[in-house]
């Protein structure tokens, strides 16, 4: 073996070693965060703040309305909810139509939106919606998102101290039924959502999630509304990082919510995963190279190549799907507990495979598609539109 072969091996195992140690503490900063989050639902104080539930929205699925009544039915005492949509003629706009008819007792309304302020669509809906949304808490949610009826308690309550900016909400994948959500809803439940709470934990919160971002309107107009943030794809991190800027605190609430997605299909995964991978690739350069020691499964295909198939590689190779399948167990049937998701566990190296394949595709180009669009995204992780 040369001296350049083994050094190669050498760094492949230590960094398969780091992804062991990762997969353990993520594991132990979820169970942590579970342990806080029912703390918090059991200690949910009377601060109520009247809210505006903000919901841009595009396109429907056979989901969309249930997801979307279940912000509407809410055990809170003051909210509004703003129905966004640049299209008049977009299928969701029946489905929130016909939720304002149904609840006459609930402050509901539908606004159809103007001409973009940017590339960022729905950014652009959340403009136009500002100037009629009544309170100072403004709650924004994507349209997949479904909820309990205690979600707006627990939301309102993170902003009892005057100091919080953003309250975010992590969330779990939710009743997958083919095989790209599966890997969606496994990739989110294992990984994501783990590595959340251990950012938080290490570093505390610089960024706000799109399951829910909630912003006091004072904080928003600091950092310059949300015309700031329309030229970015990855608004949500904007969002918390701008407000994180600005002298206010960003704080993830215990409360998960179910990002519901039936049917995606491996090559829209794919897609929709290379996207976010650019997209963070360019908001957090540094965080987003080195998480490849979070990358066991594949550090593990490497180093099985490396050895030349040896009885070394194959140990390394076994051990690794031994840590990942009782990593997934402990997170999967401790704690996240995702409807639907439990039976697809056998996709996990499928789907961590994947994401070693994007983590290095992210570094090869700078352009993404995104709803029927392809953009590129620049340097400060600006896009700029490319077939307009």
């Amino acid at each position: 073996m040369t001296l350049v072969a083994a050094a190669v091996q050498a760094v492949l195992l230590l960094m398969w070693a780091a992804s062991v140690a990762f997969c353990i503490l993520s594991a132990h900063t979820l169970a942590l965060f579970y342990g806080r989050a029912g703390r918090e639902k059991a200690s949910r104080g009377g601060f109520t703040p009247p809210v505006t539930v903000m919901k841009p929205i595009k396109g429907s699925d056979p989901d969309t309305y249930e997801n979307l009544a279940s912000f509407v039915h809410q055990d809170y005492p003051a909210y509004q909810i703003i129905f966004g949509m640049a299209d008049p003629a977009d299928p969701a706009r029946g489905i929130a139509e016909r939720l304002v008819m149904e609840n006459p007792d609930i402050d509901l309304s539908v606004v159809i939106t103007g001409e973009p302020v940017g590339p960022n669509y729905k950014v652009s809906n959340l403009h136009y919606m500002l100037p009629i949304a009544k309170y100072d808490i403004l709650v924004i949610a994507d349209g997949d998102m479904r909820v309990g009826r205690d979600y707006l308690a627990a939301v309102g309550s993170g902003f009892a101290e005057p100091g919080v900016g953003v309250v975010t909400c992590p969330y779990r994948g939710a009743y997958p039924e083919d095989a790209g959500a599966a890997l969606e809803a496994l990739g989110i439940n294992s990984d994501f959502l783990p590595s959340v709470t251990l950012a938080e934990r290490l570093e505390g919160m610089s960024f706000a999630l799109g399951a829910t971002m909630a912003v006091r309107r004072e904080a928003l107009e600091k950092i310059g509304g949300f015309r700031a943030l329309s030229d970015f794809l990855a608004d949500d991190y904007q969002l918390g990082n701008l407000v994180k800027k600005a002298g206010y605190r960003v704080v993830l609430s215990g409360y998960v919510v179910d990002a519901v997605g039936r049917r995606e299909g491996v090559a829209g995964y794919f897609s929709r995963q290379l996207r976010w991978g650019r997209t963070y690739r360019v908001s957090r350069p540094g965080g987003w190279f080195m998480s490849v020691v979070t990358r066991g499964t594949g550090l593990s295909v490497l180093f099985l190549l490396a050895t030349g198939f040896s009885s070394a590689g194959w140990a390394v190779f076994t051990a690794n799907l031994a840590v990942r399948y009782l990593q997934f167990l402990v997170i999967e049937a401790g704690y996240v507990r995702g409807p639907g998701v439990a039976g697809y566990f056998w996709l996990l190296p499928v789907r961590d495979l994947i994401g070693f394949v994007v983590w290095a595709m992210s570094f090869t180009g700078d352009t993404v598609s995104w709803k029927d669009a392809s953009f590129r995204i620049e340097k400060d992780g600006r896009m700029t539109r490319l077939d307009a």
